[in-house]
C-alpha cells in the first residue's frame, strides 16, 4: 500500500506546480507590461538627464504657462518693462531680459536697461552690465572699476550716459569706461529726464502676457522637469509611493520569471 501511494503524490505534487505555473504566467505578463512602460519612462528620461547639457535642457526654459501653474510659479513681484523697441528689454527682480532670452540674474535689484549706441548697459545700486546688442555680456563695472556707488537711476542723451547717485550726479565718456561728477549747474543736467519702465497701460494685453510668461519661465528650465518625472515628485508626493510600487512590481517580474525558466528547464523535469 505505501508503494502504490507514491505515484499519486508525485502526479498530486506535480499537478499543483503545474496549477501554480498556469496561475503565475497571465500575472507575469501583465507586470512585465507594466514594468516595462516604467523601464521605458526611466529609460528616456535618464539618458535625457545624462545628456542635459548636450540637449540644453539645464538651459530650455518652460515656455508652457499650464506647467508653470502647476508649478505654482507666479510672476515676479517687480516686472520693469523699459523698452519695446527696437528690441524687448525687461527687469523683473534681479533678472534681466533681451526678447525673450535671460541675459543677466544679480544679486541686487536692477534699476534700468536700456540701448547706449551699440551697446546694452543696465544697472543696479552698485554695478553697471555692458551688453552687446545680442545680449552678449562684455563687462560688469563696479567700485573697483571707478563706477560711483549708491546710484539711484539712469539716462541717456548726446552728452553721453548719467548716472543719478547718493553723491550726485555722474556723466560717462564715450567708452563708458570714466565717470566724472557733473556739476548740477550744467544747464542740460536741469532738464534730465531719467529712465523710467514704460506704463502697463501702454502695453498691448498680448506684450505683456508675452513679458510676463517669460519672466515666470526664468524660474522652471526643463532640466528640472525631467528630473522630477524621472523621480516620479512630477505628479506629487503620493506618486513617488506608485513609483515605489512600480519597482515592486519589476522585482515580482525578475522573481516569477526567474521560478518559471526554473520550473519549466529540461533539467527539472
Amino acid at each position: 500500500m505505501t508503494k502504490s501511494s507514491h505515484p499519486s503524490q508525485k502526479f498530486r505534487r506535480q499537478d499543483w506546480k503545474n496549477q501554480v505555473l498556469r496561475a503565475l504566467r497571465p500575472w507575469h505578463r501583465r507586470l512585465g507590461l507594466c514594468s516595462a512602460l516604467f523601464i521605458m519612462l526611466l529609460v528616456v528620461t535618464g539618458v535625457a538627464i545624462n545628456h542635459s547639457q548636450d540637449f540644453k535642457l539645464d538651459t530650455a526654459q518652460v515656455k508652457q504657462a499650464w506647467l508653470l501653474d502647476y508649478y505654482g510659479i507666479s510672476a515676479p513681484n517687480s516686472l520693469s518693462v523699459f523698452s519695446v523697441r527696437p528690441q524687448v528689454l525687461v527687469a523683473t527682480d534681479t533678472q534681466l531680459w533681451l526678447e525673450d532670452k535671460l541675459i543677466l540674474e544679480t544679486k541686487l535689484p536692477l534699476l534700468g536697461a536700456m540701448k547706449v549706441g551699440q551697446s546694452l548697459f543696465a544697472i543696479d545700486s552698485q554695478h553697471g552690465y555692458l551688453f552687446s546688442l545680442a545680449g552678449e555680456l562684455y563687462e560688469t563695472q563696479g567700485l573697483s572699476t571707478g563706477l560711483p556707488q549708491g546710484i539711484e537711476a539712469m539716462t541717456y542723451n548726446d552728452a553721453g550716459v548719467w548716472l543719478k547717485t547718493a553723491q550726485g550726479l555722474f556723466l560717462s565718456d564715450e567708452e563708458l569706461v570714466e565717470w566724472q561728477p557733473a556739476s548740477t549747474t550744467v544747464s542740460a543736467s536741469a532738464d534730465i529726464a531719467w529712465l523710467t519702465p514704460i506704463e502697463k497701460t501702454n502695453l498691448s494685453k498680448e506684450q505683456w502676457q508675452s513679458i510676463e510668461l517669460n519672466a515666470r519661465s526664468g524660474h522652471l528650465t526643463w532640466e528640472r522637469v525631467t528630473l522630477d518625472l524621472h523621480s516620479g515628485r512630477l505628479f506629487g508626493p503620493l506618486t513617488v509611493w506608485l513609483w515605489d510600487l512600480f519597482a515592486l512590481a519589476l522585482l515580482m517580474v525578475v522573481g516569477t520569471g526567474c521560478w518559471i525558466w526554473w520550473r519549466q528547464s529540461p533539467s527539472r523535469k
